[in-house]
C-alpha cells in the first residue's frame, strides 16, 4: 500500500512540476525516490531479536521460507517476509499425566517438570515446515504430549510394589529425560532436565502398601530377635539344654492346669559344698 501510495503521490506532484518549472519536478522525483527507498528497505531489512529464531515466510501465505539467527538481515524485498519468532532462551513445561496403568493395572497420576532449550537449526529440512509453524507458540504442547506418552509406557512395565522401591523416582527421571531427549531431538529440542514429582495412588491402594509395609517390618523384627535367641542358645552347654528343655515341660504343664508336687532331696548342694538337711 505504502509504495502505491508514494507512485500515485509522485505522479501528481511530476505532473504538478511541469506546469511550475524544473524546481518542482526535481522536488518532485526526490521524493518519489525516497518514498520508494524506504517501502524497498522497509520490506528487505529485519531485525531478529536477541534469543529468538526468526522464520521467513514467503509472502502470499505461510510457506516456510527459512530461519533467521538473532541480528539484522536482509530479505527479498515483496516477496519474502518475517512471520513469526521462535524464542530459544531456556524454558520448561510442568504437566501431570493421570490414569497410568501399572503392570497390575492399577491407575496412577504422577507429576512432571521438563527444563529445555529449543534450537531450530537442528530441525531435519523436511520437517522444518510444520514446526515452523508450531514451535513460535506450542513448543510446550509438543513436550507436554510426547512426556505424558512416554511416561505411560516406562509406568506399564512396572509393578506398585517396584514403584515403591528407594531411588525409583530417579530411575524414573533418568529413563522420561533418555527417551523425551531422542524422541524430540529431531524437532529441535535439547532437554536439560527432567524432574519427577508426586506419584499419587487411589487410597485403598495407599493403604494396602501401608499394611504391607507394617508386617514386613513386623517380619523383620521377629526376625532379628530370632537371630539372637539362636546366637544365645548356641553358647549352651547340652546340660544346659537339658534344663531349658525340663524347665519349658514344666511350664507348659503348669499352663494346663497340672499340679506337681516335689520331694525335697536330701540334701542340698550349694556352691560345691553339701549340708544336712534339719
Amino acid at each position: 500500500m505504502l509504495l502505491k501510495a508514494s507512485f500515485i503521490i509522485g505522479f501528481i506532484i511530476v505532473l504538478s512540476g511541469f506546469a511550475g518549472g524544473n524546481v518542482m519536478l526535481l522536488a518532485a522525483i526526490a521524493g518519489v525516490l525516497f518514498l520508494v527507498g524506504l517501502t524497498v528497505w522497509q520490506n528487505t531489512a529485519v531485525f531478529v531479536p536477541e534469543m529468538h529464531t526468526g522464520v521467513v515466510y514467503k509472502h502470499g501465505g505461510q510457506e516456510y521460507a527459512r530461519f533467521l539467527t538473532p541480528g539484522d538481515h536482509f530479505i527479498k524485498p515483496f516477496s519474502e517476509k518475517l512471520g513469526a519468532l521462535i524464542p530459544v532462551d531456556p524454558g520448561s513445561v510442568n504437566g501431570r499425566c493421570d490414569s497410568i496403568q501399572t503392570i497390575g493395572g492399577l491407575p496412577l497420576s504422577i507429576d512432571w517438570t521438563i527444563s529445555y532449550n529449543l534450537n531450530p537449526f537442528r530441525i531435519a529440512p523436511d520437517s522444518r515446515p510444520k514446526l515452523a509453524r508450531n514451535l513460535p507458540s506450542k513448543s510446550g504442547k509438543i513436550v507436554q504430549k510426547h512426556a505424558n506418552n512416554i511416561l505411560r509406557h516406562i509406568i506399564s512395565e512396572y509393578s506398585i510394589e517396584a514403584l515403591t522401591q528407594p531411588g525409583m523416582q530417579r530411575k524414573l527421571e533418568r529413563q522420561v529425560r533418555q527417551q523425551v531427549a531422542e524422541r524430540l531431538a529431531a524437532a529441535g529440542f535439547e532437554i536439560s532436565r527432567v524432574m519427577i514429582g508426586a506419584i499419587d495412588m487411589p487410597p485403598q491402594v495407599t493403604d494396602a502398601l501401608a499394611d504391607a509395609l507394617k508386617r514386613q517390618l513386623q517380619a523383620e523384627n521377629e526376625a532379628r530377635a530370632l537371630s539372637r535367641l539362636q546366637s544365645v542358645v548356641s553358647q549352651f552347654s547340652e546340660n544346659d539344654m537339658q534344663r531349658l528343655i525340663e524347665l519349658e515341660r514344666i511350664h507348659m504343664l503348669g499352663q494346663n492346669g497340672v499340679t506337681l508336687m516335689y520331694a525335697p532331696p536330701s540334701d542340698i548342694q550349694l556352691n560345691g559344698m553339701k549340708r544336712p538337711l534339719n
